[in-house]
């Protein structure tokens, strides 16, 4: 029994050069236009699978790509942006990045006056105590100030510290204790601030309910509600993708019959 033997595709020949170039073009635009497009970038690596995670809960078309620095930016399809956006606001996401005493103190090579000290002191404790008071579980986000005056003649009447503190919290985290475990947190991290000195106020946020999913018959198909574009730019870059690959195979099929006959006329 004798086997056939096809060659390699010559891609180099023009006519399928210019067939595939073009075919290709084609499938190409189908599909960058249900691009994605950026939602956030320089996330790190949790809280972008945070962010995602919440993204993809709600049915919300999104993916993450790191870059050379390991820094991941969050990519969503560009009809559902407004939508990511929106979602991840009310989830108090991405969280805000909070200033650390080393950055605060960062030499800068000047001479400071005591009062400036004093502002940037009181401003990198706001910021620690922000960052610690929203690690707690349930709590979106926190901001915490303190008034914490100085004196600024020997004769001054200064009235003793203290602070206040906005928790935007999960209203299923909101318990009895959530209060009282913030205001110790925060007279004990504070020195001379009083308990009773400490203020708290919690705003309860209510998550956006989960999505119903939806299906709709498209050619004899269920496909989710809202995908039905996708569907079909999908089934068309596989119809394109499939007449690349049967003109490519017949080109080469001819080619090595053509090559056969000269050799047989030879």
């Amino acid at each position: 029994m004798q086997f056939l033997a096809f060659p390699p595709l010559d891609c180099s020949r023009p006519r399928l050069s210019r067939l595939g170039a073009v075919l290709l073009a084609f499938a190409l635009c189908a599909f960058l236009s249900a691009c994605k497009v950026p939602l956030y970038s320089g996330l790190s690596e949790q809280e972008a699978n945070n962010m995602l995670g919440k993204l993809l809960e709600y049915d919300i078309d999104a993916t993450k790509q790191a870059d050379k620095d390991n820094y991941i930016t969050l990519l969503v399809d560009e009809a559902q942006f407004g939508q990511a956006v929106d979602l991840l606001k009310s989830f108090g996401l991405p969280r805000p990045q909070f200033e650390t005493i080393g950055k605060v103190f960062t030499g800068d090579g000047l001479v400071t006056s005591p009062v400036k000290e004093w502002a940037r002191l009181n401003f990198a404790l706001s910021q620690e105590l922000s960052k610690m008071v929203s690690s707690i579980p349930g709590v979106v986000s926190a901001e915490v100030h303190i008034a914490n005056p100085r004196k600024t003649t020997p004769f001054d009447e200064v009235p003793p510290p203290s602070a206040s503190v906005l928790a935007i919290v999960n209203r299923s985290a909101v318990t009895a204790e959530l209060v009282p475990r913030i205001r110790q947190l925060v007279a004990h991290s504070i020195e001379n601030v009083q308990y009773e000195k400490v203020g708290v106020v919690v705003l309860p946020l209510d998550p956006p309910p989960p999505p119903t999913i939806e299906f709709v018959s498209l050619g004899g198909v269920a496909i989710r509600k809202g995908g039905e574009e996708r569907a079909v730019l999908l089934a068309g870059g596989i119809a394109v993708f499939s007449l690349v690959l049967g003109a490519a195979a017949a080109l080469s099929v001819g080619t090595y019959l053509r090559s056969r006959r000269k050799e047989r006329v030879g």
